[in-house]
Formats: structure tokens, sequence, C-alpha cells
């Protein structure tokens, strides 16, 4: 068990690093205060196994602590090339569709109105997961045409992500884009898209 103790460290790190990518926008939305902690311990981490696993294959011979270098290699390649976020997205566009249809028919009907002139909209008890910060924004919600926005991730100074249901498409979402420059577009079904921008 002793000699394995690297490669089981190595797998404990691998699931809470992909753990941490795939929740990271909720977690530098919610928990800002400890997201800053957990990127600078996750790497030491690394680190630390990777030279460890070297100094036992060099000067023990203990030749099992190469599969927890393939399991940090293994780390390395999901972070560098795996769409965490865009892999999320999808997923969660299929398990979450009802309920977001949801909001965005209360929204329609006037029963959860904006907080402020800006357009941001609580989501009810229950529902905080559809957005990453537990809002919505409302771009546009009259007779031309609906457009909300629901948070991927809300950039502090840019590179904001939002998946949008807009009634009127692609061009809806762009008319309704004032001062906020969008640099990315992408239709991911009837009505939703995702949308980067420099906000």
């Amino acid at each position: 068990m002793k000699k394995n103790n690297l490669l089981i460290m190595s797998i404990l790190l691998l699931l809470v690093s992909f753990a941490t990518e795939w929740y990271g926008d909720h977690l530098f939305s919610r928990l800002f205060v400890f997201a800053f902690p957990i990127y600078i311990i996750l790497p030491t981490c690394f680190v630390v196994l990777l030279v460890m696993s070297i100094r036992r294959i060099a000067t023990r011979k203990e030749y099992t602590n190469f599969f927890s270098i393939a399991v940090l290699a293994l780390l390395v390649i999901l972070i560098m090339y795996f769409p965490f976020r865009r892999a999320k997205v999808n997923y969660e566009l299929t398990r979450f569709e009802p309920d977001r249809l949801k909001i965005v028919e209360m929204i329609q009907n006037n029963q959860l109105p904006p907080k402020d002139n800006l357009g941001n909209v609580d989501l009810p008890v229950g529902y905080g997961k559809l957005s990453s910060d537990g809002e919505v924004f409302v771009h546009q919600n009259d007779a031309n045409g609906q457009v909300v926005g629901f948070w991927i991730f809300r950039g502090m100074l840019s590179g904001s992500v939002e998946l949008i249901y807009s009634t009127g498409g692609e061009a809806l979402i762009r008319a309704t884009q004032s001062g906020h420059p969008i640099t990315k577009i992408e239709k991911l079904k009837e009505n939703w898209y995702y949308v980067e921008m420099d906000y």
C-alpha cells in the first residue's frame, strides 16, 4: 500500500482538479475568496507529487511510480485541452432546459421583475443553479422579442459568458448588446446561444 501512496494521491489530485475546473465558474462567482488559494494549492501539489515520484524511481527503484507520473501527465493534458466550460454548458443545456424555459416564461409574464434598472433578475429559491451567480440578465422582454441571459461566467472587468435565450435569433442578441462587444456567438439549439462578450 505504501508503494502506491503516490499513485493514489495523484489520482485524487486528478479528480479534485477535474472537479475544480468543471465547477470553476461557480467557484469564482460564489466563492471568490477561496478560488485563488485553491489554484495555488493544486499546482503546488502537482509539483510535489511529480518530484517525489521521480525521486522514488531514481533512488528506490520503485518503478510503480511511473503510473503516478502517467496520471499527472493525463492531468496536464486534461487541463490544457479538455473544453470544461463548453462541455458543462452542453450538459446543463439539456439537463436544465425545462427549468430555464420556466424562468423565461416567468420573466415574460412579469412574474420575475428586474431588481434594478439594468435588467438583473434574482432567480427564485431552488433555481439558483441555472446561472453561475444566481441571477439572469434580461436584455429585452417586450412585444418585439425576448432575450434572457443565463450567466456561465460573469467577468469582473472582461470576458463574460452567457447562455442566451433569444426569440429573434442572433440578430436580436446583437441588437440588444449596447456597449458590450460580442467576441463569439454560437447557436447551440433553437433559441439557445452560447455568447462570449468583452464585458
